[in-house]
């Protein structure tokens, strides 16, 4: 039944209208919150279909300037980061040095100094340099082949809080970073000018009561927002296809668990979507059992990897129901950076499908690579283990997390101010 059931054609058709960006908090998203609202109440099933809103706060940048003034004088383009300190009017000039990976040994010559280096930006790696003296820093991105609009810098935010850091920060483009290395930059200015605004942005959810374990919930996730460089088909209204799917076939056979099927805003901002999701549904949490989320999907060439953040034991019961319907897949048991982390923070175990594909995160990341026959075969394989975790008699996972993934989950949500 669930064979035949299970369509890739209506779930390319349901990603075919999305074809557009959808940044968190901006008209696009909302659009696509009634989009998909639109969808499951053609359904006309008796689910409890609802929105839930929330608020986050977001840079408005308003003044950006990266110029070295010894040995040599240049201005390059720059864009400030998000949720940095600002500097006055005049901007910030100081000593420059790069820190690479921003190793012991060369964090030593941080102290009273604007510093470039190579890591991603975090607000674990900003408390390193905060304590280590630096004054302000600078990140990269793009590659050495860039060129038009693609050798501008992209945006770049620390995560997400109600206020600014201890210290300013800029992004210019790789090139450029690699050109005042190579004549060897001594001594920069910039400047950093944002505020911070509040937005909304929404979770959209369908909840299908159990039938004699309602008690028992299930949640089956994925993200419809996404980054501001393109219309996120693979990343991830593929991955919500997905879920539309599986919520048409549970309203066709009912589950002995619930299942609340949701579909995050706000993921590209900083999982803030599930993170209003689990603070939403505190008081319920201890009835959760097991969160699946899916997070880039539907292209046709590559692998898929159900990363699973819970007992290993999980890994290979996914793996002999993957056999048992004939679709290749591997496991694997880690924190996942996606909004299943937010799940198993909250001790709750959970899996991420992740599917190879291209243009994460580019303008290349459009509907033209998304495959039918692929979504089918992920969605078929997710509804496989959704209709076995959700009708079992005892259900069948190990419920305790590793330790070493608890630590990781506490230390990573910990940084968030």
């Amino acid at each position: 039944m669930m064979n035949t059931f299970i369509s890739g054609e209506r779930q390319y058709g349901f990603v075919s209208k999305f074809n557009y960006v959808r940044e968190a908090g901006t008209s696009g998203e909302q659009r696509a919150a009634e989009t998909i609202l639109q969808e499951l109440k053609k359904e006309n099933s008796d689910a409890q279909i609802r929105t839930e809103e929330f608020s986050f706060f977001a840079p408005q940048i308003k003044r950006s300037f990266f110029e070295v003034t010894a040995p040599y004088h240049k201005v390059y383009e720059a864009c400030t980061f998000g949720f940095c300190a600002n500097t006055d009017e005049n901007g910030l000039e100081a000593d420059f040095v790069y820190l690479e990976n921003a190793d012991d040994i060369n964090m030593k010559q941080a102290n009273g100094k604007i510093v470039m280096l190579n890591n991603y930006m975090s607000r674990t790696m900003l408390e390193k340099l905060v304590k280590a003296g630096a004054l302000g820093f600078v990140s990269f991105s793009g590659t050495p082949i860039d060129t038009g609009k693609k050798r501008l810098p992209t945006s770049k935010n620390l995560g997400q809080s109600k206020t600014l850091a201890e210290i300013p920060g800029t992004c210019i483009h790789f090139v450029d970073a690699a050109e005042i290395v190579e004549k060897g930059a001594l001594r920069v200015r910039m400047i950093c000018e944002q505020t911070l605004v509040e937005k909304t942005s929404q979770n959209i959810c369908a909840r299908i009561e159990g039938s004699d374990k309602s008690d028992d919930i299930l949640t089956v996730t994925a993200h419809y927002d996404s980054v501001p460089q393109g219309p996120g088909a693979y990343d991830n209204m593929a991955g919500c296809a997905i879920v539309m799917e599986l919520f048409l076939y549970f309203c066709e056979h009912k589950p002995r668990r619930t299942i609340d099927f949701v579909f995050f805003g706000a993921e590209e901002k900083g999982l803030l979507g599930s993170r209003a999701y689990v603070k939403a549904h505190d008081s319920e949490l201890s009835h959760h059992l097991f969160n699946m989320n899916i997070d880039l999907a539907g292209q046709s060439l590559g692998g898929t990897v159900i990363g699973v953040t819970g007992d290993s034991s999980i890994c290979r019961q996914f793996e002999a129901l993957a056999e048992k319907c004939g679709i290749g897949m591997t496991t694997r048991s880690s924190v996942w950076s996606s909004d299943s982390n937010t799940f198993a923070w909250k001790r709750v175990p959970s899996m991420t499908l992740n599917r190879d594909g291209y243009g994460m995160h580019t303008e290349y990341d459009t509907i033209d690579l998304i495959s039918a026959w692929s979504l089918r075969r992920s969605a078929l394989l997710l509804c496989t283990i959704a209709n076995y975790l959700a009708n079992e008699e005892v259900f069948p996972l190990c419920r305790q997390i590793p330790q070493e993934f608890l630590a990781q989950l506490d230390a990573s949500f910990s940084t968030e101010k």
